[in-house]
């Protein structure tokens, strides 16, 4: 790993972790303030934006150290020749997949950059932002990974 990757994966992490803490900061002190007849009109909306960028850095570092859940009750009893060659078609049908979220993704944040959330002064494009972003951070993670198993 270089120091631009390692670069990334730091700043995915810190991400994650500053944002994780502040949902559940936030949640539950609006909880505690709606249980008092004070609710925070705007705490469920900032917890969903930042729960969708959580959701998406995470899915990549989860794909960084191979913790994504798979179903191999097929592929880990054909012979280990085949479950290598069967890896290319896989990780490419994973790369459309991830390409069209982020396609569709850009899509919609373009279309919602005029749509704000309703508690906040924000663009939901903050939040419909994070499928192309997270989507091209996991492509960048599939190639290198694929890169890697064809030099062996």
């Amino acid at each position: 790993m270089n120091s631009l990757d390692r670069l990334i994966t730091s700043v995915e992490k810190r991400i994650c972790q500053v944002f994780l803490i502040l949902i559940i900061v936030l949640v539950f002190i609006a909880a505690s303030l709606r249980w008092i007849g004070y609710p925070l009109v705007w705490s469920v909306d900032l917890a969903q934006l930042l729960f969708v960028w959580v959701c998406f850095l995470g899915a990549d570092l989860a794909l960084q150290q191979k913790r994504h859940i798979g179903v191999d009750i097929f592929v880990r009893n054909l012979p280990v020749k085949v479950q290598h060659a069967l890896t290319i078609p896989i990780f490419i049908l994973i790369i459309l997949f991830l390409a069209l979220i982020g396609g569709y993704g850009t899509y919609l944040a373009i279309i919602n950059y005029r749509r704000q959330f309703s508690g906040l002064e924000l663009s939901y494009s903050w939040a419909t932002a994070s499928a192309p972003i997270g989507s091209m951070l996991m492509i960048r993670t599939l190639l290198k990974t694929l890169v890697k198993q064809l030099g062996r």
